[in-house]
This record gives structure tokens, C-alpha cells and sequence, in this order.
């Protein structure tokens, strides 16, 4: 018994992060299938990396002296198959848990472990917050298992309050601004006005936890994000982050809230020594000013990062160029989203011309920047199956002109949704769209269909969902096939690549003859599903360097619980 009660976890409020699909390792009736991946950060279709702003409800409430922490379910699941989930719930002891509803990707998943989470303790709080939780508030606090639904955009002074009262033993939360919750089964709303537009997310993210775990991938470095902002001043029609979605979501005009800057410098200390072996993706860096650029670059300088990504909307002027080169190895990443000017001027970018594009690499390159990464969409307006491939002949005119690194093309699919909030899921027919899946419920039935283009919630005039499956896989693979005519990828990675894509669509093929035909998978094909899905869960990839790459020591893999504990819930 004393064993028992030593292996047990507790805490004032755990953040627990869950899988896309809750029950992802028992499904053989549908499909986790293989893009290539379609992300710049290697993470599976499971989506096991959880919002940044977690770090900062967990520093704020240790700030008034409260234990958070933080267990991504989904990593523990894919690094530990046999993990028992719901004895792993039954060894955490809290009065509050809460859940990430920020991508609409984890609306399956997030609201079934929000469900074990209720058997194993029931008289505990469950809270949800995020972008599509303030978005969906209304029909997400309408489910059994959901007792809290947080709105907004910057919630640290409502859950540190929350989290007060109930420590007091008080819940009464009538007081509390931006919720809605259940008193005896019937939702009480508190009023959505908290809404910061200065001293927004103002506590220190602290990366301490992080310096000593092993480092992460073939190449032994270590991968941090920052976030110096929220929201945005562009209008993307497909971000639910956008100005548009802002305004629509969160009620607000100012759409773009800043972070103090010395917090994100005393983030970035946070790291110490691991600093030199430490890369940063910089999250929504193109809001930033110049001077907070310079400021931020003198920091990274300063404290010796290893490399960093930086996020640019347009063509970053020379001096910031300049002070890029001069402060670590840097990499800037576009995102035209197509080659067309016409299409990407709808999508919300076509603020450049792919010939400025191409007179401005080689100022960059000049400047000491290592590389530039070109990411191009599929699915925006006006791009019918021709322009998408015609994009694919783009890059190879790109990778044959710059010898691929130096400007590296690279292209995905927008999956599996467009975002609820942005322009073109508000208004479909005056940008080309037509929207499949409009409500919550909608949303996480569609995140279980067996073939992916049906869990789509979108189609446009130029492209249903079964031809953006198919121009998908199309563009992807002539994209891998012109890497390794060119040497930009070594011919096993290549290879390897298209044999998975091709193992891919015949799955599909297979799948869709069968609900065609029969209404229902077979048993053997179930058999190759399951099969399949564990091969391709086994690891994570990218784009940029289609290697496999085994779980763990990236940032947002679990670092909370014990190996002796997982050892002990694990089945057979």
C-alpha cells in the first residue's frame, strides 16, 4: 500500500493533454495516414504537442503558490503502447484538471479523456480552454464530462482565481469573468470580458525543466518555441488566429497583444547553459517590431542559441537580415502558400512577388542567413489540381536555381480542418468554400472517419475533398521524386518516403472499395489497418528531413511522470 501511495502524483491543477483520437491505439477502422508529414515540427497525426500557454498558467499559478503540472497523455501513448490511461488518471490526485481545446485537431480526444478522466474522479473540476473552446463554449460546456469552459485569449487571472476558491473550498465562481459552468446540471455564464490589451501573458515561461532531459533527433539538439504575441494584425482567411478571427472570436478590435519583451529575454535565460545546444522556433515573429527584433536578436546573440527559425510574413528588410546572420545560425521560413500571385493575395499573403522572392534569397543568403524554407497550401482559393502541380514546377525551377537548401519548397495540405473562426469558414461562398462540418459534435465524429478526406470540413469550388486527397498525395510525392533527382534528400530517404505514400494510397483505395461495396471493413484489412497505424505512429518526421525519429526529449514530451510509474501501468 505504501508503494502505492508513493507512486501517486498530486498536485493543485493538472493540464492534461490528449490525443487527436482518444483511442487511437485500439482503432483498426480508420486511417492515421502518411503526409510526409505535413508539419515543420515533428509531431504525428496524433498532435501530441500542447499550446505554449500552458508554461504560462503554470508559472502564474506558482506565482501565488500553486503546483501545476503538466502530462501529455498523447506522448506518454505513443512512446508507451501498453500504458494503461486510466490507471495512470487514477495516480494523479487534484481537485482541478484541466484540458486544451486550442486546435480543433484534439476535438475527439480532448473531451473522451475529459470522460475517463470523470469515471476515475468524479468529484473533480474539469476545465477547457483555448481557441476553438472559446469558440465552441456554448455546445462545449453542454457535455457530461466538460465542467468549466474558459474564454479567451489570455485566461492566467480568471484560472488563478478559480483555482483559488476552489483550494478554499469555495465554487462559487459567479464573480469569476469569461466562464461558462454548470451549477446542479445548468450552465452559468459569467460575461466574456476579460480581455487584456496590455500585460498580456505577463509571467516568465520557465525552461528549466528541459536543460537536463536527453537531447532531441539525429541531430542531438534541443527545440524550444517563443511566443511574443497573440493574435495577429494579417488576415489569413483560413487561420482562426487571425485579425478576422480575433475580432470574431474573442470580441475584440485590437487583435495583436504584445508580450513585455523583458519576459521573453528572462524566458530565454531560463535555458542557461543548454542554450548552445538549443534551436528556438520563433512563433509569430512577423508581428514583431523592429526594435523588438533587435532586441530579441541581441538576446539570442547574448545567450548563445544554437539556431533559430523565424516565422516573416514579407521579405525581411536588410537590417534585419543583417542582425539575423550577425546572431546565430538562421533560418527564415516563408509561407507564399502558392506560386500564383492571384492565389496567394486570396489566401491572404500575395504581399510578394515569387520574382522579388528570388532577388531577395540571395540578399538573405549574403546577409549570413542559412537558409530560407518556402511552405506552400493546399486548398486555398482559385487552386484547382493544374495550379497546385504547377507550384510543384515552381520548386523544382527554385531548387534547380538555388541548389535546394539555400531555398528549400515544401507544400501540405490543410488538415484536417479550416479553421472555425476564420474567414473562409464564416463566409464559404463569397471565398469558394463549402463547409461540411459546422457544429463541435460534427467536428469529432468527422475526426474518426476511416478516410481522411472525409473528416475534411471543407471543399472548395476548385477542389472536393477526395481531389485535395489525391492532388495531396500528387504534389507531395513529385516533390520528393525532384529532392532526390537534385540531391537535396539522400535516395534511401526518398525512397523510403514514396514507398510509404504508395502503401498509402493503396490503403485508402482498399478502404474506399470497401465501404463502397460492403458498408464495412473486412477483418483482414482491419488487420493491415491496424498494422499500418502502429508502423506509422512508431515514430515522428518532418517535411524538412523526412528521417524517423524515436519519441522523447522534445519539448513538449511528458517530463512529469515517473518511469517507475509508467512502468507499473503498463499492460501486457
Amino acid at each position: 500500500m505504501d508503494q502505492q501511495v508513493a507512486s501517486r502524483l498530486e498536485a493543485d491543477l493538472f493540464l492534461l493533454h490528449a490525443p487527436s483520437v482518444y483511442d487511437f491505439r485500439e482503432r483498426d477502422d480508420m486511417l492515421f495516414a502518411y503526409l510526409s508529414d505535413s508539419d515543420s515540427v515533428n509531431v504525428t497525426s496524433v498532435y501530441e504537442i500542447y499550446p505554449i500557454g500552458w508554461f504560462s498558467i503554470k508559472q502564474r499559478l506558482a506565482d501565488h503558490g500553486f503546483d501545476t503540472k503538466i502530462i501529455n497523455v498523447a506522448s506518454l501513448m505513443l512512446m508507451h503502447p501498453g500504458l494503461d490511461v486510466k490507471r495512470l488518471l487514477g495516480r494523479l490526485e487534484a481537485p482541478i484538471f484541466g484540458f486544451d481545446l486550442h486546435w480543433m485537431a484534439h476535438c475527439h480526444g480532448s473531451v473522451e479523456l475529459a470522460a475517463a478522466l470523470k469515471e476515475v474522479h468524479p468529484e473533480a473540476i474539469t476545465i477547457f480552454g483555448g481557441i476553438s473552446a472559446t469558440y465552441y463554449a456554448e455546445q462545449l460546456i453542454q457535455y457530461p464530462s466538460v465542467d468549466v469552459v474558459f474564454q479567451g485569449y489570455d485566461t492566467l487571472e480568471p484560472v488563478t482565481e478559480l483555482v483559488s476558491r476552489v483550494r478554499r473550498g469555495d465554487r462559487d465562481f459567479r464573480s469569476i469573468p469569461n466562464l461558462l459552468y454548470k451549477v446542479d446540471g445548468e450552465v452559468q455564464a459569467t460575461g466574456f470580458t476579460h480581455k487584456p490589451k496590455t500585460d498580456y501573458n505577463n509571467v516568465r515561461n520557465d525552461w528549466s525543466y528541459y536543460r537536463e532531459t536527453p537531447d532531441a533527433g539525429p541531430s542531438g539538439s534541443k527545440l524550444i518555441m517563443t511566443l511574443p504575441n497573440t493574435g495577429c494584425a494579417h488576415d489569413c482567411g483560413w487561420c482562426g488566429g487571425s485579425r478576422f478571427a480575433y475580432r470574431n472570436i474573442m470580441g475584440v478590435q485590437k487583435t495583436l497583444v504584445q508580450k513585455d519583451h523583458d519576459l521573453v529575454v528572462e524566458e530565454l535565460r531560463t535555458m542557461e547553459e543548454a542554450a548552445k545546444r538549443t534551436s528556438i522556433y520563433a512563433l509569430q515573429c512577423y508581428s514583431e517590431n523592429k526594435t523588438r527584433m533587435h532586441q530579441y536578436l541581441d538576446a539570442v546573440k547574448e545567450l548563445g542559441y544554437k539556431s533559430v527559425h523565424f516565422e516573416q510574413f514579407n521579405l525581411t528588410p536588410p537590417d534585419i537580415l543583417k542582425k539575423m546572420g550577425e546572431s546565430t545560425e538562421s533560418h527564415i521560413m516563408l509561407s507564399p502558400e502558392s506560386h500564383d500571385l492571384k492565389i496567394s493575395a486570396a489566401a491572404g499573403r500575395g504581399n510578394y512577388t515569387m520574382k522579388q522572392m528570388e532577388e531577395w534569397i540571395p540578399q538573405a543568403r549574403d546577409a549570413g542567413v542559412k537558409s530560407v524554407m518556402i511552405w506552400f497550401f493546399i486548398g486555398m482559393p482559385y487552386q484547382d489540381r493544374q495550379s497546385v502541380m504547377d507550384t510543384i514546377a515552381y520548386s523544382e525551377r527554385l531548387i534547380r536555381k538555388f541548389g535546394g537548401w539555400a531555398a528549400l519548397p515544401l507544400i501540405c495540405p490543410m488538415v484536417p480542418f479550416l479553421d472555425p473562426g476564420s474567414q473562409f469558414f464564416e463566409e464559404p461562398e463569397r471565398h469558394g468554400y463549402r463547409i461540411y462540418h459546422r457544429t463541435l459534435e460534427e467536428h469529432r465524429r468527422a475526426m474518426v472517419e476511416p478516410l481522411w478526406y472525409r473528416r475534411l470540413n471543407y471543399e472548395t469550388r476548385w477542389l472536393n475533398r477526395r481531389q485535395l486527397q489525391d492532388v495531396s498525395y500528387e504534389a507531395i510525392t513529385r516533390l520528393v521524386e525532384i529532392k532526390g533527382e537534385y540531391g537535396v534528400l539522400p535516395a534511401g530517404f526518398c525512397k523510403a518516403v514514396l514507398e510509404t505514400i504508395e502503401e498509402t494510397r493503396e490503403l485508402l483505395g482498399e478502404m474506399e472499395r470497401a465501404l463502397l461495396l460492403d458498408k464495412a471493413l473486412p477483418a483482414g484489412l482491419r488487420d493491415d489497418l491496424r498494422d499500418y497505424n502502429r508502423k506509422i505512429l512508431a515514430y515522428s518526421t518532418d517535411q524538412i528531413m523526412p528521417v524517423p525519429r524515436p519519441f522523447g526529449g522534445r519539448w513538449f514530451d511528458d517530463a512529469t511522470v515517473p518511469q517507475q510509474m509508467i512502468e507499473e501501468l503498463l499492460t501486457s
